[in-house]
């Protein structure tokens, strides 16, 4: 990695490292999808396995930034609350609900980085 493309977290407010840890997380859960079948991708267990954890972390990213106004009206299309949920809707305790993990990582997840990376502008 060169010079440039280094980030300075010791510069980042609090604010703003929760904001680039919800694009790294939702970037991750893009990326472990692939462009997969439904079919393809729940065979395999270890990206399967990394989904969740991603999904679980992305939760816990936006309940920290429900509470925090600025971010909230910086990305005024992002319902905070209802992302906060996913881990719920998704992953209750060992009931999967697969065909909405892959409707979100598919779907949903292209479309909030994309708000999130609008916003950042």
């Amino acid at each position: 990695m060169n010079n440039e493309n280094k980030l300075n977290f010791e510069n980042m407010s609090y604010e703003e490292e929760l904001v680039f840890g919800l694009k790294r997380w939702i970037k991750k859960g893009i990326n472990y999808l692939n462009n997969r079948s439904m079919d393809e991708f729940f065979k395999d267990e270890l990206s399967f396995d990394a989904l969740c954890y991603t999904i679980i972390v992305i939760s816990e990213i936006a309940t920290k930034i429900k509470d925090i106004d600025s971010i909230k009206e910086k990305y005024e299309d992002i319902n905070f609350d209802e992302l906060s949920l996913l881990y719920s809707k998704a992953l209750k305790e060992d009931n999967y609900n697969l065909s909405y993990i892959y409707d979100l990582v598919s779907k949903a997840f292209p479309y909030l980085l994309l708000l999130l990376n609008k916003s950042s502008n």
